[in-house]
């Protein structure tokens, strides 16, 4: 990670890196920083009237922005719960508890729009990619500390110790990360090993000290850029990669502490840009890499090279590169390919992957996730309002989707998002012929225009000849939220698209950066190699932050946005001159309602949600101080219609299809008699094979069930949609009391002559929840006995 990422908040700061050569583009006093002091007079004289969970005018802005508030929390994409988060570290797959963990770089304090120093890693597991649990803090800042210890630490690799690493037990996980010495603030490499299976490296190496000095000799030619270690069993030895500004350092050792060239001399134990982006005119510096082996459909074994970087004389922003090819004996990379962008869009950055950290072994695919974001705008300061006043959001950091990789056969790599267990509501569908839809100028036909959408939805789009000729003619998707603005518009017949986007949240150089892109001022201009085709499919997921889109051939592109409502419209249009061009559209909501002005009241609940296996872990990314989504009524699933522009703010004109149009929902509703039952616990909602969706239900909610059916062995009401809850959470469970107790409300007081006596057949509601530190069960509404009490 470049360290310009992290300038302190102060010119007095800023001038002791300058003297110490740290900084080379400070960015820490900016325009914005005199701004910031004061709150906008538009903001502060809003009408506070309209505010709703601390949004203001129809949700465009957020009033007081904190830490932890939710103007740019996601509804099923991985937030960071507070502050400021970037780079990913590594993903793990957990065998014992059958889930992956997942690091990643976390800023504890933002200062006007900037990081300090004290980084460490954050931790969460999920089993699917879409649920995550709270993070937890897998190695600590030991910023105050003296010497050669790490102020911060910042982005690195983690490995299982084979019996080779000294001083650690084997099997062990061993996390090697770079950060600033606290006595100099100078980039170097530490260690430190877990013994807890990775959920914390409490033990450094080294007596703290650096494993790799960046002074040393052999070190960086660059003295202070040395960063982003990834290490690597290869050969019998331990190989280490490092970014060092226009060169990837490579360093062998034999015990994992003692770390020499790679090579002879210096110069040749370094990889220069010119194989690591081979083809590409590069801009140091280089951060982030990674070095995987795989393997093709046809039995090739390759390793890659993934590394973070920019090529802006090629049009292109900061994001993730791959180039394939193979290591030496010493572990240097030969390149067999030019580097290719492994997500074409402005917002795939500081990626991180899984993978055998042994390249003997060959993985047939890997897991990855990257940063929505990018450092040219998202550290100019991005305002919580549409209006392009202060205050800036200072919670700020987004993931995308997990995606499987392959390596084709061409030794291309292909993407496939991961979205088991999120696509679980409505599907609207709407299909036809382009020609016969409402024209529009340029000679694009209106396919789709609704208003008032999800900002958390999916849209898949097939298009098709009905000739057998190859496809001809652009096709247009349009995203608006508020003032926002994102286009991207794909010609098939070129494979060349463009996106672009109007971004109110920022200013400046970088709004003009976010809209006109690097090449010409038309936005950033791609090649998604799919062309010449006669039929293909476009996919698209769409969160409050973020849009990820995937074509059929496996290349993606991500654009970050910054709006805070919590709608867009969707607007689908393209061409068709030769009349032979075909469309089957489907899209619908995904994940949880969003937090956000449109119709949501704030949840009042104090009861912690349940969770099935372990009571007392959370399972969710969110802090407790920000509320849950609040869902749609169980027993009337939504349906979305299709609108035209709305003429009215309260009356849209709803599109009637066309002779050769064929619009559907798909829904299925119980055909028993409808029950409402009370929900007594938070309860989350689960599928038809007893799998737990992202939905949850509030106590106190009154649902409609049908009847009660059992799945895996356990007991679920049944809801509509074939959507089930926990039987418990309703019906309850009778637990005998083997002491007398007191019944307390939900604040954890007694409830004045409510007492229950001992041997007493008490029915309870879902698992434990905790009260001011204590777990209680539920035996009524806002009524609790403590949990100790039971047999």
């Amino acid at each position: 990670m470049n360290y310009n990422k992290y300038c302190l908040g102060t010119s007095i700061a800023v001038a002791t890196l300058l003297s110490l050569g740290i900084v080379s583009h400070p960015k820490a006093v900016n325009a914005n920083v005199l701004a910031s002091v004061q709150q906008s007079r538009s903001i502060a004289n809003a009408n506070k009237s309209a505010v709703s969970n601390g949004y203001t005018d129809d949700g465009f802005t957020y009033l007081n922005p904190s830490a932890t508030s939710s103007e740019r929390e996601n509804s099923y994409h991985l937030n960071t719960a507070d502050n400021w988060s970037n780079d990913l570290q590594t993903i793990i797959y957990d065998q014992k508890n059958q889930e992956y963990d997942i690091y990643y770089l976390y800023t504890g304090k933002v200062i006007l729009g900037n990081t300090g120093f004290r980084q460490n890693w954050l931790r969460v597991t999920t089993k699917d990619f879409v649920h995550f649990s709270q993070p937890t803090v897998a190695i600590k800042d030991l910023h105050g500390d003296i010497d050669d210890t790490w102020g911060s630490a910042w982005t690195g690799t983690i490995i299982t110790n084979n019996g080779q690493i000294t001083d650690v037990p084997k099997g062990a996980k061993v996390a090697y990360f770079s950060g600033l010495r606290n006595k100099d603030y100078q980039q170097n490499i530490w260690a430190a090993w877990s013994d807890d299976d990775g959920k914390t490296f409490s033990h450094p190496l080294n007596d703290k000290k650096p494993i790799l000095d960046h002074s040393w000799p052999g070190g960086s030619i660059d003295p202070f850029d040395e960063r982003d270690p990834a290490v690597f069993y290869w050969q019998d030895k331990l190989i280490m990669y490092t970014a060092e500004g226009n060169n990837i350092g490579v360093y062998q050792s034999t015990d994992g502490l003692k770390w020499k060239m790679a090579k002879a001399n210096q110069k040749d134990s370094k990889i220069p840009s010119s194989d690591f982006l081979k083809g590409l005119p590069f801009e140091a510096p280089i951060e982030c890499p990674v070095v995987r082996s795989m393997k093709t459909a046809d039995g090739q074994v390759k390793q890659v090279l993934f590394v973070g970087a920019k090529a802006p004389n090629a049009g292109q922003t900061t994001g993730t590169y791959y180039t394939v090819g193979h290591l030496d004996k010493d572990g240097i990379f030969v390149p067999e390919t030019d580097a290719k962008r492994l997500d074409q869009g402005t917002d795939y950055y500081g990626a991180n992957f899984n993978g055998s950290d042994d390249l003997a072994h060959a993985d047939s695919e890997l897991i990855t996730m990257g940063w929505v974001g990018n450092w040219s705008y998202t550290n100019s300061g991005i305002k919580a309002n549409q209006n392009g006043n202060n205050p800036d959001s200072t919670r700020l950091g987004a993931y995308t989707l997990a995606r499987k990789l392959t390596l084709n056969n061409d030794l291309t790599i292909a993407n496939t998002p991961i979205t088991e267990g999120l696509e679980t509501g409505n599907i609207t569908k709407k299909s036809g012929k382009v020609g016969q839809q409402a024209a529009l100028p340029n000679k694009y036909y209106d396919l789709l225009n609704l208003t008032k959408q999800p900002a958390n939805s999916k849209y898949k789009l097939h298009f098709s000849t009905n000739n057998g000729a190859n496809y001809q003619g652009s096709i247009k998707l349009e995203f608006t939220q508020g003032k926002d603005h994102n286009v991207i518009i794909f010609d098939p017949a070129t494979g060349k698209y463009r996106i672009d986007g109007e971004s109110s949240e920022l200013s400046g150089e970088a709004a003009k950066y976010y809209r006109d892109g690097l090449a010409d001022g038309r936005g950033y201009l791609n090649d998604s190699g799919l062309k010449d085709t006669k039929d293909f499919t476009l996919t698209l997921y769409t969160d409050k932050t973020s849009i990820e889109l995937f074509f059929s051939n496996g290349q993606a592109a991500t654009m970050g946005r910054f709006c805070v409502n919590n709608v867009q419209d969707v607007k689908i249009s393209a061409q068709d001159d030769q009349q032979t061009n075909q469309f089957d559209v489907s899209y619908q909501e995904v994940g949880p309602k969003l937090i956000g002005y449109e119709g949501q009241s704030k949840p009042t609940s104090t009861v912690p949600d349940e969770h099935p296996n372990n009571p007392d872990k959370p399972t969710n990314n969110k802090p407790t101080s920000v509320p849950e989504p609040v869902l749609p009524p169980i027993d009337q699933p939504t349906r979305p219609t299709i609108t035209q522009p709305e003429t009215s703010s309260k009356q849209p004109i709803k599109e009637e299809p066309k002779p050769d149009d064929k619009v559907t929902s798909t829904s299925t509703e119980p055909k028993s008699k409808a029950t409402k039952k009370i929900v007594m616990h938070n309860a989350y909602v689960y599928d038809q094979a007893g799998k737990k969706t992202v939905q949850k239900v509030k106590a106190g909610k009154t649902v409609k069930t049908y009847g009660i059916k059992s799945i895996n062995g356990k007991k679920y009401y049944v809801l509509a949609n074939d959507r089930y809850l926990a039987a418990g959470n309703i019906s309850g469970t009778k637990r005998k009391l083997k002491h007398n107790a007191y019944v307390y409300n939900q604040h954890g007081k007694r409830i004045k002559g409510k007492h229950l006596k001992r041997n007493k057949q008490v029915r309870t509601y879902g698992s434990s929840v905790k009260l001011h530190g204590k777990r209680y069960y539920i035996v009524g509404k806002e009524q609790y006995v403590k949990r100790v009490n039971f047999k």
